[in-house]
């Protein structure tokens, strides 16, 4: 799949689609099972040197030992040569792109792309850190070899390290910066993911000191969420305990406030994912928020396959999920804190978050004393939004 153009038309919302924007490789190949992408390599910054002319013709920070469609640049000369047969060709195609016109979409008809990769690996930025991990045994003998894992992930993006600059802005900063609160140099992720790192702490304590189900407990704090998933990834591929005997994956990601901070919202909880590996799992999540003393509401827009945040791809839950576990994705929505230094500790919903830490435990309690594992049917995501 070929795309062109970074800002989208001018047709469209800019803050509704960059997120939309910028993850059109993992679109392409997540949902439309697009081999590989290639896109137009980025201009370069005023302080950055221009392309060398014996540069490669794709570059990527992709490692290309995984079993993972590559997402690649090109410059215009291959664009040119690629599209000179098309429809349109790769000039009016950039010219359109660069005024914000709608772009047509077309096949090119009889072409075939080969990728002859000759990687070069240069270590260029380390960071070191760490997921954690906590297991609670469970109580009978044989299932206790099995486990129902809970995460959420403990970083957030970071904080400004920049002075604020003679116009009161604050340049080079991580994240978003919240209009009239540009002197906050920190990036305190009270909401992303405080909340669900501490409702996972609440979960450990509350299983250790009650009743032991039959399946053991894995808790895990992931690192490097922000950053690609990197932790989740990493478990992942090196799991402490064996992957296939994981059932399911619980993941709790944005817990503490209402979305958009709507009033409204103040009993739903977003599931996304609970149906597309195991029906099962649904329908437990589903009896488990009925066996609560005040049921929250279960709100399933996020989990449209065309929702335009693609939240399914989004969070650490996914790193299961593509090794074919049942997930589910605990979360109450985005607001306007999402990524701003403005996620402060001062608007958790304390409450709600509790409630909805109440839902994960009745949910992985009950999974936890099933005699099975949910089964796993791959029905995929239901249709249609809301509650069922």
């Amino acid at each position: 799949m070929i795309f062109l153009g970074s800002t989208g038309p001018k047709s469209a919302d800019a803050q509704t689609y960059r997120r939309l924007l910028n993850g059109r490789s993992r679109y392409a190949i997540d949902q439309m099972r697009a081999a590989a992408t290639v896109g137009p390599a980025p201009t370069p910054a005023a302080n950055r040197p221009a392309r060398a002319a014996n540069a490669p013709d794709f570059t990527t920070t992709q490692r290309l030992d995984l079993n993972v469609p590559p997402a690649v640049t090109a410059d215009d000369a291959f664009f040119e040569f690629l599209f000179s047969k098309a429809p349109i060709r790769y000039a009016e195609l950039h010219r359109r792109a660069d005024q914000q016109e709608e772009l047509p979409a077309f096949r090119l008809e009889n072409v075939k792309l080969t990728f002859q990769v000759d990687a070069d690996y240069k270590i260029t930025r380390t960071q070191l850190t760490d997921n954690v991990v906590g297991i609670i045994e469970g109580s009978d003998p044989e299932l206790k070899s099995t486990y129902v894992a809970f995460g959420a992930h403990y970083d957030h993006v970071g904080y400004a390290q920049s002075e604020l600059a003679e116009d009161g802005s604050r340049p080079g900063a991580p994240g978003r910066v919240t209009p009239g609160a540009a002197e906050d140099r920190i990036w305190n992720g009270a909401d992303d993911d405080g909340s669900g790192t501490v409702a996972v702490m609440a979960l450990a304590k509350a299983f250790a000191e009650g009743p032991r189900p039959k399946r053991s407990l894995l808790f895990i704090w992931h690192a490097g969420e922000e950053s690609g998933l990197y932790g989740s990834r990493y478990f992942a591929d090196h799991p402490t305990v064996p992957l296939d005997r994981i059932v399911a994956q619980l993941n709790i990601d944005m817990v503490g406030r209402n979305r958009d901070d709507q009033a409204s919202e103040a009993n739903t909880v977003y599931l996304v994912g609970s149906d597309r590996i195991s029906s099962e799992l649904h329908q437990i999540s589903r009896e488990a928020n009925l066996a609560l003393p005040q049921p929250m509401k279960l709100d399933y827009e996020l989990n449209d396959p065309a929702q335009v945040e693609q939240f399914y791809y989004r969070s650490d839950h996914y790193s299961y999920a593509a090794k074919g576990i049942p997930i589910i994705f605990f979360t109450t929505g985005l607001h306007a804190d999402y990524h701003a230094n403005t996620d402060e500790v001062s608007k958790i919903e304390f409450l709600k978050m509790s409630r909805i830490a109440q839902l994960v435990y009745e949910t992985g309690t009950r999974l936890a004393n099933l005699d099975h594992a949910p089964a796993r049917d791959f029905k995929g995501p239901r249709a249609g939004k809301g509650t069922p």
